[in-house]
Protein backbone atom coordinates (compact mmCIF):
# COMPACT_ATOMS: atom_id res chain seq x y z
CA UNK A 1 0.00 0.00 0.00
CA UNK A 2 1.72 3.27 -0.99
CA UNK A 3 -0.12 6.16 1.13
CA UNK A 4 -3.38 4.56 2.51
CA UNK A 5 -5.90 6.25 0.02
CA UNK A 6 -7.53 4.02 -2.06
CA UNK A 7 -6.99 5.20 -6.05
CA UNK A 8 -9.59 6.65 -8.06
CA UNK A 9 -12.28 4.20 -9.51
CA UNK A 10 -11.78 3.36 -13.67
CA UNK A 11 -13.28 1.12 -14.82
CA UNK A 12 -13.38 -0.40 -17.92
CA UNK A 13 -9.85 -0.47 -16.27
CA UNK A 14 -7.35 0.97 -19.08
CA UNK A 15 -3.85 -1.06 -17.30
CA UNK A 16 -4.72 -4.17 -16.12
CA UNK A 17 -1.87 -6.64 -14.80
CA UNK A 18 -1.77 -10.27 -14.03
CA UNK A 19 0.32 -12.15 -11.76
CA UNK A 20 0.66 -15.52 -12.56
CA UNK A 21 3.20 -18.54 -11.59
CA UNK A 22 2.27 -20.86 -13.80
CA UNK A 23 -0.34 -22.57 -12.05
CA UNK A 24 -3.67 -23.50 -13.65
CA UNK A 25 -5.13 -20.76 -11.55
CA UNK A 26 -2.76 -18.31 -13.08
CA UNK A 27 -3.59 -19.36 -17.00
CA UNK A 28 -7.40 -18.47 -15.34
CA UNK A 29 -6.32 -15.33 -14.41
CA UNK A 30 -4.72 -14.56 -17.60
CA UNK A 31 -7.90 -15.50 -19.19
CA UNK A 32 -9.87 -13.29 -17.16
CA UNK A 33 -7.66 -10.19 -17.85
CA UNK A 34 -8.08 -10.93 -21.57
CA UNK A 35 -11.42 -10.41 -21.49
CA UNK A 36 -12.05 -7.83 -19.05
CA UNK A 37 -8.90 -5.78 -21.42
CA UNK A 38 -10.49 -6.53 -24.94
CA UNK A 39 -14.10 -5.18 -23.26
CA UNK A 40 -12.49 -1.88 -22.60
CA UNK A 41 -9.24 -2.26 -25.18
CA UNK A 42 -7.39 -2.15 -21.94
CA UNK A 43 -3.36 -2.63 -21.96
CA UNK A 44 -2.64 -6.23 -20.27
CA UNK A 45 0.76 -7.04 -18.66
CA UNK A 46 1.24 -10.72 -17.32
CA UNK A 47 3.60 -10.36 -14.28
CA UNK A 48 6.19 -13.41 -13.16
CA UNK A 49 7.93 -12.83 -9.71
CA UNK A 50 11.06 -14.66 -10.00
CA UNK A 51 14.24 -15.04 -7.27
CA UNK A 52 17.37 -15.68 -8.67
CA UNK A 53 19.42 -16.63 -5.76
CA UNK A 54 23.24 -15.64 -5.20
CA UNK A 55 25.65 -18.09 -3.82
CA UNK A 56 26.58 -16.92 -0.08
CA UNK A 57 30.51 -16.46 -1.14
CA UNK A 58 31.80 -15.69 -4.46
CA UNK A 59 34.51 -13.67 -6.08
CA UNK A 60 34.58 -10.48 -7.89
CA UNK A 61 35.56 -12.65 -11.09
CA UNK A 62 32.37 -14.30 -10.97
CA UNK A 63 30.14 -11.20 -10.87
CA UNK A 64 29.87 -10.67 -14.49
CA UNK A 65 29.19 -14.90 -14.89
CA UNK A 66 26.29 -14.37 -12.41
CA UNK A 67 24.89 -11.48 -14.38
CA UNK A 68 24.99 -13.46 -17.50
CA UNK A 69 23.66 -16.33 -15.79
CA UNK A 70 20.52 -14.16 -14.53
CA UNK A 71 20.12 -12.67 -17.94
CA UNK A 72 19.42 -16.10 -19.64
CA UNK A 73 17.53 -17.35 -16.93
CA UNK A 74 15.28 -14.31 -17.52
CA UNK A 75 14.70 -14.76 -21.19
CA UNK A 76 14.29 -18.10 -20.90
CA UNK A 77 11.69 -17.30 -18.00
CA UNK A 78 10.06 -14.77 -20.36
CA UNK A 79 9.87 -17.08 -23.61
CA UNK A 80 7.80 -19.74 -21.19
CA UNK A 81 5.68 -16.70 -19.83
CA UNK A 82 4.64 -15.77 -23.06
CA UNK A 83 3.95 -19.26 -24.26
CA UNK A 84 2.16 -19.60 -20.89
CA UNK A 85 -0.04 -16.28 -21.94
CA UNK A 86 -0.81 -17.35 -25.42
CA UNK A 87 -2.62 -20.32 -24.03
CA UNK A 88 -5.00 -18.44 -21.59
CA UNK A 89 -5.87 -15.30 -24.00
CA UNK A 90 -5.65 -13.67 -27.27
CA UNK A 91 -5.24 -10.56 -26.41
CA UNK A 92 -2.22 -8.76 -26.48
CA UNK A 93 0.34 -8.96 -23.41
CA UNK A 94 3.41 -7.48 -22.58
CA UNK A 95 5.38 -9.80 -20.53
CA UNK A 96 7.38 -8.74 -17.18
CA UNK A 97 9.49 -10.90 -15.41
CA UNK A 98 10.71 -9.04 -12.30
CA UNK A 99 13.12 -10.19 -9.46
CA UNK A 100 11.76 -10.33 -5.53
CA UNK A 101 9.20 -11.61 -3.37
CA UNK A 102 6.07 -12.02 -5.21
CA UNK A 103 4.15 -9.47 -2.78
CA UNK A 104 6.75 -7.06 -3.35
CA UNK A 105 7.05 -7.69 -6.80
CA UNK A 106 3.35 -7.37 -7.33
CA UNK A 107 2.38 -4.35 -5.73
CA UNK A 108 5.30 -2.68 -7.30
CA UNK A 109 4.01 -3.75 -10.64
CA UNK A 110 0.90 -2.66 -10.25
CA UNK A 111 1.33 0.40 -8.79
CA UNK A 112 0.14 2.29 -12.14
CA UNK A 113 -2.92 -0.44 -12.44
CA UNK A 114 -6.74 -0.50 -12.82
CA UNK A 115 -7.19 -3.33 -12.24
CA UNK A 116 -5.18 -6.37 -10.59
CA UNK A 117 -6.04 -10.16 -11.27
CA UNK A 118 -4.39 -13.23 -9.91
CA UNK A 119 -5.15 -16.97 -9.65
CA UNK A 120 -5.03 -18.54 -5.72
CA UNK A 121 -5.05 -21.82 -4.52
CA UNK A 122 -7.64 -21.12 -1.74
CA UNK A 123 -5.27 -21.96 1.10
CA UNK A 124 -7.79 -22.73 4.18
CA UNK A 125 -7.14 -23.79 8.14
CA UNK A 126 -3.75 -23.70 9.92
CA UNK A 127 -1.50 -23.32 6.55
CA UNK A 128 -3.06 -20.28 5.68
CA UNK A 129 -2.73 -19.16 9.13
CA UNK A 130 0.91 -19.65 9.26
CA UNK A 131 2.09 -19.44 5.90
CA UNK A 132 -0.93 -16.88 4.45
CA UNK A 133 -1.58 -16.63 0.54
CA UNK A 134 0.26 -14.73 -2.15
CA UNK A 135 -3.11 -13.54 -3.18
CA UNK A 136 -4.38 -12.58 0.88
CA UNK A 137 -1.47 -10.37 1.14
CA UNK A 138 -2.11 -8.39 -1.91
CA UNK A 139 -5.90 -8.11 -1.13
CA UNK A 140 -4.70 -6.43 1.78
CA UNK A 141 -2.11 -4.15 0.87
CA UNK A 142 -3.11 -2.89 -2.75
CA UNK A 143 -5.31 0.62 -3.43
CA UNK A 144 -6.46 -0.96 -6.71
CA UNK A 145 -9.69 -3.56 -7.16
CA UNK A 146 -8.15 -7.31 -6.66
CA UNK A 147 -9.75 -9.69 -8.58
CA UNK A 148 -8.64 -13.40 -7.47
CA UNK A 149 -9.81 -16.34 -8.93
CA UNK A 150 -9.00 -19.72 -8.51
CA UNK A 151 -8.84 -22.75 -11.59
CA UNK A 152 -12.50 -22.33 -12.64
CA UNK A 153 -14.08 -23.95 -15.82
CA UNK A 154 -17.07 -21.52 -16.38
CA UNK A 155 -16.77 -19.54 -19.77
CA UNK A 156 -14.67 -16.68 -18.85
CA UNK A 157 -16.90 -14.29 -20.84
CA UNK A 158 -19.77 -15.00 -18.38
CA UNK A 159 -17.87 -13.37 -15.75
CA UNK A 160 -20.01 -10.51 -14.89
CA UNK A 161 -23.38 -12.59 -15.99
CA UNK A 162 -24.39 -12.79 -12.10
CA UNK A 163 -22.78 -11.01 -9.91
CA UNK A 164 -23.25 -10.98 -5.92
CA UNK A 165 -22.35 -7.94 -3.66
CA UNK A 166 -21.31 -8.48 -0.10
CA UNK A 167 -19.68 -6.83 2.62
CA UNK A 168 -18.11 -7.76 6.13
CA UNK A 169 -20.23 -7.42 9.12
CA UNK A 170 -22.94 -4.84 7.19
CA UNK A 171 -23.87 -4.69 3.77
CA UNK A 172 -21.96 -3.27 1.29
CA UNK A 173 -22.11 0.85 1.10
CA UNK A 174 -24.58 2.34 -1.63
CA UNK A 175 -21.00 3.71 -3.32
CA UNK A 176 -19.51 0.00 -3.65
CA UNK A 177 -22.67 -1.24 -4.76
CA UNK A 178 -22.68 1.37 -7.66
CA UNK A 179 -19.61 0.91 -8.62
CA UNK A 180 -20.46 -3.02 -8.62
CA UNK A 181 -23.74 -2.38 -10.39
CA UNK A 182 -21.61 -0.32 -13.05
CA UNK A 183 -19.18 -2.94 -13.68
CA UNK A 184 -22.06 -6.06 -14.39
CA UNK A 185 -23.91 -3.45 -16.59
CA UNK A 186 -21.05 -2.54 -18.55
CA UNK A 187 -20.74 -6.66 -19.26
CA UNK A 188 -23.99 -7.02 -19.82
CA UNK A 189 -24.10 -8.71 -16.25
CA UNK A 190 -26.66 -8.11 -13.69
CA UNK A 191 -26.27 -7.94 -9.75
CA UNK A 192 -28.48 -10.90 -8.22
CA UNK A 193 -27.87 -9.71 -4.49
CA UNK A 194 -26.61 -7.34 -2.11
CA UNK A 195 -25.94 -8.72 1.18
CA UNK A 196 -23.75 -9.59 4.31
CA UNK A 197 -20.60 -11.90 4.19
CA UNK A 198 -22.80 -14.42 6.22
CA UNK A 199 -24.61 -14.86 2.48
CA UNK A 200 -21.05 -16.81 0.99
CA UNK A 201 -22.68 -19.76 1.38
CA UNK A 202 -25.98 -19.15 0.74
CA UNK A 203 -27.73 -20.53 -2.43
CA UNK A 204 -27.69 -17.49 -4.30
CA UNK A 205 -23.89 -17.20 -4.27
CA UNK A 206 -23.92 -20.70 -5.57
CA UNK A 207 -25.19 -19.61 -9.00
CA UNK A 208 -23.62 -16.36 -9.01
CA UNK A 209 -20.50 -15.98 -11.65
CA UNK A 210 -18.45 -13.79 -9.60
CA UNK A 211 -18.92 -12.29 -5.71
CA UNK A 212 -17.84 -8.43 -5.71
CA UNK A 213 -16.57 -7.64 -2.01
CA UNK A 214 -16.45 -4.19 -0.32
CA UNK A 215 -13.06 -4.47 1.58
CA UNK A 216 -12.83 -1.74 4.76
CA UNK A 217 -9.97 0.25 4.69
CA UNK A 218 -7.80 0.37 7.62
CA UNK A 219 -8.00 -3.48 8.23
CA UNK A 220 -5.75 -5.05 10.15
CA UNK A 221 -4.24 -8.29 8.16
CA UNK A 222 -4.08 -11.92 10.13
CA UNK A 223 -7.89 -11.72 11.53
CA UNK A 224 -9.19 -15.33 11.98
CA UNK A 225 -12.52 -14.30 10.56
CA UNK A 226 -13.07 -11.24 8.18
CA UNK A 227 -14.20 -10.83 5.09
CA UNK A 228 -10.88 -11.12 2.93
CA UNK A 229 -10.17 -14.55 4.63
CA UNK A 230 -13.88 -15.40 4.73
CA UNK A 231 -14.18 -15.03 0.52
CA UNK A 232 -10.67 -16.30 -0.10
CA UNK A 233 -11.62 -18.85 1.51
CA UNK A 234 -14.90 -20.31 1.42
CA UNK A 235 -15.99 -19.25 -2.29
CA UNK A 236 -15.24 -20.69 -4.90
CA UNK A 237 -16.65 -18.31 -7.39
CA UNK A 238 -13.73 -15.84 -8.72
CA UNK A 239 -13.83 -12.44 -6.09
CA UNK A 240 -13.69 -8.63 -7.18
CA UNK A 241 -12.16 -7.35 -4.22
CA UNK A 242 -13.08 -3.43 -4.15
CA UNK A 243 -11.32 -0.75 -1.83
CA UNK A 244 -14.06 0.82 -0.15
CA UNK A 245 -14.53 4.73 -1.13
Amino acid sequence: MTDGAPRAFTWPPKTIVAAVDFGEASARAISLAGVIASGGAGTLRVLHAERFDVPPYFTPAQIDRLEDERKEATAEITTELTRFAKTATTWPATMVVAEGRPLDVILEQSADADLLVLGTHGRRGPSRWWLGSVAERVVRAADVPVLVTRADTTPATDLFARVVVIGDEAAPDAATRARVEAIASAHGGRILASDTLAACGSNTVATATLVAVAVPRGRSGWALSDVVTDTLGHCAHPVLFIPAP
